[in-house]
């Protein structure tokens, strides 16, 4: 039995309400546009043509700390079709009442993420555009655009996975009780904020993330590899 209808039966007669999750992103303080040019920490200037990740494992926290886990494996994608800001991603029927939080990942449970990809389906499988060819599993989170060289446009692109770099967010406070979710019998609604230029927060070893340095400009493995899922640790705030 699914662990959301557990929880429903636990609290007897506690009313379902529809909860939903909207996704904003921004580019530093200002909200991303696809094909705009901002500017990184090192100075180069840049656009982002798409955003792309697996959203799973979501789970409200209550107010004893436990969760309550939520049913949904979603590929997102973003381009300068979709837009940016206050975008459904994802919905679920929640018993009504106020939360201190939410847990999630970007990236694909371990026991999914090796199966065979031929026979999966939607939002896994080859066609998701999200297996790689040279390693098995899937990637996580992809994000690929241009930065501006010598007056030339070129590309960049940071596609993350591997089951220990999943991102795993924890936007939840009950110590200090200042994130409070409602939830109604009307329904509720968490807003999430992610920062796409938290990528570019820090380099190797203490230099900053270059695109004008050829180790950061195709990011599939490798030390830079794990600079960026150090600096996409915080990239997911509440709004």
């Amino acid at each position: 039995m699914k662990p959301f209808f557990v929880t429903l039966m636990l609290l007897g007669a506690a009313q379902a309400a529809p909860l939903s999750i909207n996704l904003s992103m921004n580019a530093g303080q200002e909200p991303l546009e696809f094909g705009k040019t901002y500017t990184n920490g090192a100075g180069n200037t840049y656009q982002v043509d798409l955003v792309k990740f697996y959203f799973s494992e979501v789970a409200l926290v209550k107010a004893d700390g436990t969760e309550l886990p939520l049913d949904g494996l979603k590929l997102l994608e973003f381009n300068k079709a979709t837009g940016t800001q206050k975008l459904p991603i994802f919905t679920a029927d929640v018993p009504a009442g106020t939360y201190k939080g939410v847990r999630f990942s970007i990236g694909i449970p371990r026991a999914l993420n090796h199966l065979d990809p031929t026979a999966q389906k939607p939002p896994l499988g080859v066609d998701s555009g999200m297996v790689w060819a040279w390693n098995p599993g899937y990637v996580f989170y992809k994000i690929e655009g241009k930065f501006l060289k010598d007056q030339a446009q070129q590309p960049f692109s940071l596609h993350l996975g591997l089951d220990s770099y999943k991102l795993q967010y924890n936007l939840a406070d009950l110590q200090m009780q200042k994130i409070q979710i409602p939830v109604t019998a009307q329904g509720g609604t968490i807003n999430l904020k992610l920062d796409v230029a938290q990528m570019f927060k820090a380099g190797l070893a203490g230099e900053k993330y270059d695109l004008s340095q050829s180790k950061y400009q195709q990011v599939h493995s490798g030390p830079v590899f794990g600079a960026a899922y150090l600096n996409l640790l915080s990239a997911f705030t509440l709004e």
